[in-house]
């Protein structure tokens, strides 16, 4: 496997343990229970400037050369990194009505919170499916090693915030939440 498809998919599992954090606060929400908005912005946050900002443009690079290599895989390339755009504006409009609720005190009724967050984990669930179920493994077939390097050269040197032997203290409250989950 290259380095590069051990990357994304570690990317998958920490943003799939971030959307469980986020989904839990959902699920007490929707129970009536305190919940943490603090956690749930930082949850946000991650996802925000992770995924969106530095892991799908690799992804994209990555996909463009797919669909350039497999026409059958063309249309799905395309879509995927289509939704990457989209996941971005979801991410951003998400994160507004979490922060408008706490740090504005927004009164925003409570069933709008819980389907907009259901919603946004979902679309976030279904879209990493496609990816591991059916572009990555397609990808690890017919790209050769000099894609996934020119892929690579996309990546840079950027740690995963949840992966980095440095923990930034923004997101403190999201680490313990982390180690909380089950492995």
């Amino acid at each position: 496997m290259h380095p590069l498809a051990k990357r994304l998919r570690d990317d998958h599992r920490h943003l799939q343990r971030v959307l469980a954090v986020l989904e839990a606060q959902m699920e007490a929400l929707g129970r009536a229970e305190d919940v943490d908005f603090d956690l749930m912005l930082d949850a946000m946050t991650y996802i925000t400037e992770f995924p969106n900002r530095l892991h799908h443009p690799v992804e994209d690079v990555l996909f463009d050369l797919l669909a350039k290599r497999d026409a059958s895989a063309a249309a799905a390339c395309r879509e995927q990194i289509a939704e990457h755009e989209r996941l971005f504006h979801d991410s951003a409009a998400f994160y507004g009505l979490l922060d408008a609720v706490q740090v504005d005190d927004a009164t925003l009724p409570r069933d709008r919170l819980l389907a907009d967050g259901r919603a946004f984990i979902e679309a976030q669930r279904a879209h990493l499916r496609r990816e591991e179920t059916e572009l990555l493994p397609r990808a690890e077939q017919r790209l050769d090693t000099a894609d996934w390097d020119r892929a690579a050269l996309t990546a840079g040197q950027v740690d995963d915030p949840l992966d980095a032997t440095t923990r930034p203290a923004r997101y403190e409250a999201l680490y313990r939440a982390l180690s909380r989950l089950p492995a």
